[in-house]
């Protein structure tokens, strides 16, 4: 059957009518999504391929062995790490000096508690401090910025900051300090 330009456009000119408005606009949406598809799909299978050369111009790195350090090596670095740390017998000298530094910002030491942990490394100590402190804020940020220039060894933890009221210009702080420490001087029993 051939069908001449006039049979084709009598031809297609009954199928809107068939289909009505509600085809027409699904044909269109179809369309649409198609074209949507595939203008956002390109960049992204683009994407994947590069990251997949790139993937595969690492994989040699990840066959290549590690570089580890030797356990002499490891040990000479402890070693050399705990003899910057205070030794056991200088921990009251320690807590001296953060008092003093506590004082020198105009804190008022309220309470502090002290308590011995265990640490795995058996030449380092940890001693936990916990110290109630009030004063302005400006005194506590500048004790906590001396910290790690004055007494390296002492790491603040966590910090409580408190205000009884909107009003008040102290604040109620409560600061938790860990003070490592040498403990290759200590005796065993």
């Amino acid at each position: 059957m051939t069908l001449i330009p006039r049979k084709l456009t009598q031809s297609l000119s009954r199928y809107p009518a068939l289909i009505g408005w509600p085809g027409g606009l699904g044909i269109a949406m179809t369309g649409a999504a198609t074209i949507m598809v595939l203008t956002l799909s390109l960049p992204i299978r683009n994407e994947t391929v590069s990251l997949n050369n790139e993937i595969k111009k690492l994989e040699p790195l990840l066959r290549q062995p590690v570089n580890t350090s030797s356990a002499a090596e490891i040990h000479k670095r402890l070693d050399a790490f705990v003899k910057t740390l205070p030794d056991h017998d200088t921990i009251n000298d320690t807590l001296n000096q953060l008092h003093d530094l506590a004082a020198n910002h105009h804190l008022t030491l309220k309470n502090s508690d002290y308590r011995p942990e265990q640490t795995k490394a058996g030449s380092i100590g940890q001693l936990r401090i916990v110290i109630k402190m009030e004063g302005e804020y400006a005194d506590i940020r500048g004790f906590l910025r001396e910290i790690p220039q004055t007494l390296p060894a002492l790491a603040v933890e966590q910090l409580s900051l408190t205000r009884q009221k909107i009003s008040d210009t102290k604040l109620d702080t409560v600061v938790e300090f860990a003070l490592f420490y040498s403990q290759s001087d200590v005796k065993r029993t």
